[in-house]
């Protein structure tokens, strides 16, 4: 599937990093949001 292309990202292309890409920033924003649900606590 290309998953093991780590580090040249051969077999991903730039739509996988892309994707991959968006996929960081939601879990980085999920959580800063949890954080500043739990800290309102």
């Amino acid at each position: 599937m290309g998953y093991q292309n780590w580090g040249m990202m051969g077999g991903i292309g730039s739509l996988g990093f892309i994707t991959w890409a968006v996929v960081l920033v939601d879990l980085v924003l999920v959580g800063i949001w949890l954080w500043q649900q739990i800290s309102k606590k």
